[in-house]
């Protein structure tokens, strides 16, 4: 009788969790289904530039190394897309709010893929520092446009969902970048004896490519930004009103971004130095690790309903930290590249979540410059670790910066959890969280 029992109550928990599991895909198919037709170009435009993205991820550090310059110079030309990026997002929030964003967009995607062309061409480190800087400028204003653009092209219903799409088509973008190009650099170098050829032709294949994401965006339809919708208020009254929320959402962000800005550019030099291998190696690992931050990012709004935006955020956040010492540690790839691939999924999972929550907490005529605060935090912080980065790994190797990292990590999510978790409220009902209005900052 007992033995029946069990298996009932096991037969139970078995349909329950299939029900959930069913339930959950289901309502995912809907809300994908629910995105507005400007969405969809949206997303396969960033898909086109993120291609071009992930393939200078991967190679760039290399192809500089090969060129013969250092880890602290590298971090110099990293830096300067940061800078751009920091010095032309607040601009950019104010222009995107005032002009029609179709023809913003493609004169961007221009620009970006002429500056790119030109890293990845000059050799002198004056001319790449500066097409650095000017290749992240372009870069930003995709950047800045596009949480408000989501807001404003799509419903509470699917939001969550969109901007984890947003998101996973950058991760996707990646996984098939990182697959063509490490393998592309080998074919090349064999067939011209020059792996520095390899490297720049590879390059300038990704280059091509993102240049496509100008046919979807030419299919946008906006209309200019009405005064009352994202017309950015920059007075002294904004500030000293809004001071307290702006101040969270870059604090946290700033920690993120000086912890990222010391590692994650230099994770394929972590493999080249630490276990010597090859490019072909470090990309079919970095499609390993796209392919887990695609899985996270599409699991992200499942979270959501249970555990609500911040807690994803903080749990998701904290979850990484014994991957990323397990990393710092391991001298054996069995260990370090499950550790890259897990730190990689959950610290990435929240990121969509994360832009979704701080959009929420917006009223509409500041989402632009929210948007715009949160990428200067992020990316100023990085512009900062990115040099220090270079000249920790030089001097003190990787262990040293990883803990380091380690620690910036734990603030940011310790702050995140301080300033936020008392935002989110439970739906009375119990199904789902919400942000009433007597809780918001």
């Amino acid at each position: 009788m007992a033995i029946r029992l069990s298996d009932e109550v096991e037969a139970r928990v078995e349909r329950s969790v299939y029900d959930r599991l069913r339930g959950g895909l289901d309502s995912y198919l809907v809300s994908v289904g629910s995105f507005s037709r400007n969405a969809r170009l949206y997303l396969i435009g960033s898909f086109l530039v993120g291609f071009n993205f992930a393939v200078f991820e991967l190679l760039l550090n290399l192809y500089l190394k090969e060129l013969g310059f250092a880890e602290g110079e590298i971090g110099y030309i990293q830096s300067s897309r940061a800078l751009g990026m920091t010095m032309i997002a607040i601009p950019a929030a104010m222009l995107l709010s005032r002009v029609r964003l179709k023809p913003l967009l493609l004169v961007c995607c221009v620009l970006m893929v002429v500056f790119s062309y030109g890293l990845s061409s000059w050799t002198q480190i004056g001319y790449l520092i500066s097409f650095g800087l000017l290749s992240g400028m372009a870069f930003a204003f995709f950047r800045v446009a596009s949480g408000p653009f989501y807001m404003s092209n799509s419903t509470p219903k699917e939001r969550t969902h969109l901007f984890s799409f947003s998101f996973a088509s950058f991760l996707l973008a990646g996984m098939v970048g990182s697959l063509g190009a490490g393998n592309m650099v080998t074919i090349i170098t064999e067939q011209t004896g020059n792996i520095v050829l390899g490297y720049q032709y590879t390059l300038y294949a990704g280059l091509a490519i993102s240049a496509l994401a100008m046919i979807p965006l030419s299919l946008i339809k906006a209309a200019v930004p009405s005064a009352e919708e994202n017309r950015i208020n920059l007075s002294w009254e904004q500030f000293r009103r809004r001071g307290g929320f702006y101040f969270r959402i870059t604090f946290v962000n700033l920690m993120v971004g000086m912890g990222a800005g010391l590692i994650i550019p230099f994770l394929n030099l972590y493999f080249r130095d630490r276990f010597g291998l090859a490019p072909d190696r470090i990309g079919f690992y970095f499609i390993i690790l796209q392919f887990s931050m695609l899985a996270g990012t599409l699991c992200g709004p499942l979270l959501t309903p249970r555990l609500g935006l911040v807690r994803t955020i903080v749990i998701t956040q904290l979850a990484s930290i014994p991957f990323m010492l397990t990393l710092s540690y391991a001298y054996s790839l069995y260990l370090a590249v499950p550790a890259f691939v897990m730190r990689g999924a959950l610290m990435n999972m929240g990121v969509p979540v994360n832009t979704n929550f701080c959009m929420e907490l917006c009223e509409k005529s500041e989402q632009g410059l929210v948007n715009a605060l949160m990428m200067i935090s992020w990316t100023s912080s990085w512009m900062v670790s990115v040099a220090i980065g270079g000249h920790i790994i030089e001097k003190y190797g990787y262990t040293v910066v990883l803990n380091i990292a380690i620690v910036f990590y734990v603030l940011s999510t310790l702050a995140y959890y301080t300033f936020f978790s008392r935002v989110e409220r439970r739906h009375p009902a119990g199904a789902g969280w919400h942000i009433p209005p007597e809780t918001r900052l």
